[in-house]
């Protein structure tokens, strides 16, 4: 299994998105705890960081993970979210990929700060193409990283691919809750998908994702959609001046402006009814 960095071919899919994800990422930090997901804030979430574990953990029990468990976390991030399932669900071992190197970079820092190196093991790799055998895996987790992968589909036979027969799959996504018909609903969804590097072919209704789980194989396809408990409560944590302030310093004037503009195009979406966030969770054969 190859987890050395990898060099993207220049204008690829994959190079597009290390570059938008990739900006300012040294200077994470501990900020938000090295958090990226939206969070899920159900009551009781006192603030972003509670928001954003309570995301990692409740995608964790769709997928059936336990203390038996060999995790596949595919889009992982800077490793904060593997380090808080191996310390919750006391896992075995957990590989977890990104395709942003400077995630992997911090990641494996912040394994070894944990002293969990030799249980957590970080890849610079594309979630298209896994660097595993097949029946690998008892769990797979995919939080807010299928939508960017070109295409989700190829990643979900992927999946179902490493996956052992029995292991549960669970996936924080974005779809379609319906199609934009005015000129302004298209411009919003468009804006949106364009500058969050989105692919054409990602952008489809919950119903059209459980059939394309079914048609990678798996069986026990559900979705809960959760856009309320999400998409509100992370623009508004991202809208807090001292927010704006604190991402406009690790990312730069430019690339923080974006990430917020990008931010309200998803929030008009999800307001005016476009956009839904999902929690979709499946399980393979035995």
């Amino acid at each position: 299994m190859v987890s050395d960095k990898k060099t993207w071919v220049k204008g690829s899919h994959e190079a597009r998105v290390e570059s938008f994800y990739g900006w300012g990422a040294e200077n994470y930090g501990d900020f938000h705890k090295g958090y990226l997901n939206f969070g899920l804030w159900e009551e009781g979430v006192k603030n972003y960081e509670e928001a954003a574990e309570n995301m990692v953990y409740q995608m964790a029990e769709l997928a059936g993970v336990n203390q038996d468990s060999h995790l596949l976390d595919v889009g992982c991030g800077m490793g904060t979210q593997d380090i808080y399932v191996l310390e919750k669900f006391k896992v075995k071992q957990i590989d977890a990929l990104d395709v942003t190197w400077k995630h992997i970079e911090i990641a494996r820092k912040r394994a070894e700060t944990h002293k969990c190196s030799h249980q957590i093991h970080f890849h610079h790799e594309s979630g298209i193409k896994l660097p595993f055998p097949n029946q690998h895996f008892t769990n797979v987790i995919s939080i807010e990283a299928a939508e960017h992968f070109n295409t989700r589909q190829t990643f979900l036979e992927e999946a179902f691919r490493v996956l052992k027969p029995g292991g549960g799959i669970s996936i924080g996504d974005f779809t379609l809750k319906q199609e934009p018909k005015t000129f302004m609903e298209k411009l919003v969804v468009e804006s949106a998908r364009s500058l969050w590097k989105v692919p054409d072919d990602n952008v489809y209704s919950i119903e059209v994702y459980k059939e394309r789980l079914k048609r990678a194989g798996f069986e026990n396809v559900a979705a809960k959609e959760v856009g309320a408990l999400t998409i509100p409560g992370y623009y508004y944590e991202q809208s807090r001046p001292e927010v704006k302030q604190a991402v406009g310093k690790i990312r730069g004037f430019v690339a923080g402006r974006l990430g917020f503009i990008i931010d309200i195009a998803v929030f008009q979406a999800f307001k005016k009814g476009l956009l839904e966030y999902v929690l979709m969770s499946a399980r393979k054969p035995k």
